[in-house]
């Protein structure tokens, strides 16, 4: 076992207490993120939750005004009542004939075009003598209410409000009390609506708001939640509780307490007893003295929270980030030194050197320079062969090309020799109708002449335009028409109009003639002959959109011990004499100059050639 050498044992102590200070100060930059993210947490909690607080006292505001509305809007209606004279002669006499009719009648009218949920006029003993519900199964008529509070409020200072739950209806509602005073002095009777503004609970909960009123004894008797109502915030005293119960002010209702220790502060946190969210938050209250009420309106804080959350992440990564910048920093400076130390040594060595260095770099830019002459030679070879393939591939189908351009030949000789026989009759119609034609066959032999020399030109990879491959696969099947219906061979060509790629247009005129040229070999023996042209828009994982070319025959494929070697030059499986191997080899290398690829597979029916080539806007 090899033991340290002297010389290494100083040098590790100064190491290991570099180590320890890097320690030190990894663990006071966490403590400091930390605490950094806790204070952006607990800053930005409080701001949320002070635009909580501002919220919920605007929206406190129009709570407070649309109830005021509600109660406000029937407050004058019981005095007015106390003044009509059939409501004062019911009360001066109420064995009078129809009186108790008439009163009715009206009182029904009122309440029904007022949507009030009762009106009703008692004695001055409590015994009801007229009702809007005169005709309802729950009539209050010939019912003493001498017992409730609205009742005895209105007999002892003229007018009363009472929230509570009916003993009739069991239906709850605000009741409005007025005395009707005696024609001779004194009270001769109370009269009363009774306003329902339950109305007022389903727009808060159709609002998603959180709202609740309580009486002065903190008892909720208007809530969003109606689990929340006729409960007290906080446990009632056993004289309260019995006077609410001998009122039964809020029916059977148990009277639990909704708190332990009562309702918070305002602007404090609350969490009222609920399912999920609702009932928890910040509650601000508003008293109204005149009612005895006090609305609470309870604004939930989640989104605050949820934000001071995204502050504490953000905060948190940046400090992060900057505690990285920072050791990114100093590694920087440490590593800058020691380069600095690197580099006076690497001086003083290069300055040893130098011949020797000045040697190889003229050597090395010799032979970059021999590189590139052989880069360049290679191009040109690679461009002559691509050229050499193409006229070999127009060698291929000369004779094709010659019986097409015999065929119009042979035409315009024959329009010649009968166009001086009818111009020697003078047959002036059918000299014209011949001219005519002789000029179509001329244009059509000038424009295969024109097909060809394209064809045949020099080109470079260089010069790309966007091409349709529509039209370049017809310009190929035009250089090979003759061959195609000699050999009964059917073309299927499904290629979009909008198919446009980005290429050199005789170098993919080549490629696709190579491609169908190795087709209609592959055809040869086969009993039925099709050759299929398909393209399609390729647009997935996350590249550049291209253009997929199938090209496809009904030959016996491709064996699967050749598909590896299909491309490589020189392979071939055509009798000697048919083909050097050279035809697909050059077509994969045209296409990767062109930036796209060349593959093959099998089909159903025979082998599959696909070209992807890139898009072009048409």
């Amino acid at each position: 076992m090899s033991q340290a050498r002297p010389a290494d044992l100083p040098a590790a102590a100064p190491r290991r207490a570099r180590l320890v200070a890097i320690g030190e100060r990894r663990w006071v930059w966490a403590v400091a993120i930390l605490a950094l993210t806790l204070a952006a947490f607990l800053l930005a909690l409080r701001a949320g939750h002070d635009q909580v607080r501002m919220a919920a006292r605007q929206r406190l505001v129009i709570a407070e005004a649309v109830l005021r509305a509600a109660v406000d809007r029937y407050r004058y209606l019981p005095a007015v009542l106390a003044l009509d004279m059939q409501v004062q002669g019911l009360l001066a006499d109420p064995g009078a004939r129809d009186a108790a009719a008439a009163v009715n009648a009206k009182f029904e009218a009122i309440a029904r075009a007022s949507g009030i949920a009762a009106i009703y006029l008692m004695d001055a003993k409590g015994l009801t003598l007229s009702a809007s519900n005169w005709n309802q199964p729950l009539s209050f008529v010939g019912t003493s209410y001498a017992y409730r509070p609205y009742f005895l409020d209105a007999l002892a200072t003229g007018a009363s409000r009472y929230f509570g739950i009916g003993t009739t209806t069991q239906q709850p509602g605000l009741f409005i009390g007025q005395a009707v005073d005696a024609r001779g002095g004194g009270v001769a009777g109370v009269v009363v609506v009774k306003v329902d503004l339950e109305g007022l609970e389903g727009e808060w909960r159709r609002a998603g708001e959180q709202i609740l009123v309580s009486d002065a004894a903190g008892i909720v008797f208007l809530a969003s939640e109606p689990g929340w109502k006729y409960r007290p915030f906080r446990p009632l005293a056993v004289p309260e509780t019995d006077r609410i119960r001998a009122a039964r002010q809020y029916g059977d209702s148990d009277l639990r307490p909704l708190l332990a220790d009562g309702p918070p502060d305002p602007g404090g946190t609350i969490r009222l007893p609920s399912a999920g969210e609702a009932g928890s938050g910040i509650v601000e209250p508003v008293a109204m003295p005149d009612l005895g009420w006090t609305l609470w309106y309870v604004a939930p804080t989640g989104a605050a929270l949820r934000q001071a959350v995204l502050v504490a992440a953000a905060t948190g990564v940046a400090g992060l980030a900057l505690a990285f910048a920072l050791a990114a920093a100093s590694q920087k400076r440490q590593r800058l030194r020691a380069e600095q130390t690197m580099r006076l040594a690497l001086e003083r060595r290069v300055a040893e050197r130098t011949h020797d260095l000045s040697d190889a770099n003229a050597r090395l830019r010799a032979e970059m320079a021999e590189r590139e002459r052989t880069t360049a030679a290679l191009r040109a070879t690679q461009d002559e062969l691509i050229h050499a393939g193409r006229l070999a591939a127009l060698g291929q189908i000369s004779t094709a090309i010659n019986h097409e351009i015999n065929q119009p030949l042979a035409a315009l000789r024959t329009f010649l020799a009968s166009t001086a026989l009818f111009l020697e009759r003078g047959d002036q119609a059918t000299v014209r109708r011949n001219l005519q034609r002789m000029t179509e066959v001329t244009q059509r032999i000038a424009e295969i002449i024109r097909h060809l020399k394209d064809f045949a030109r020099k080109t470079g990879p260089e010069h790309r335009e966007p091409v349709r491959l529509a039209a370049a696969a017809e310009a190929a099947l035009d250089l090979l028409r003759v061959r195609l219906r000699a050999e009964d061979v059917t073309v299927d060509c499904r290629i979009p109009p909008d198919a446009v790629v980005r290429a050199e247009p005789v170098r993919l005129e080549q490629v696709l003639l190579n491609l169908m040229v190795n087709a209609l070999d592959a055809m040869r023996d086969a009993p039925e002959r099709r050759l299929g042209l398909s393209a399609t828009r390729e647009t997935s994982g996350g590249r550049s959109p291209s253009w997929r070319l199938d090209v496809a025959d009904s030959g016996s494929g491709i064996p699967p011990e050749h598909l590896g070697q299909i491309f490589d030059p020189f392979f071939t499986t055509k009798p000697a004499g048919e083909g050097l191997g050279l035809g697909l080899s050059l077509s994969s290398l045209i296409v990767r100059d062109l930036g796209g690829s060349l593959t093959a597979g099998n089909g159903a029916c025979g082998a599959v050639l696909t070209l992807v080539l890139p898009a072009a806007e048409a």
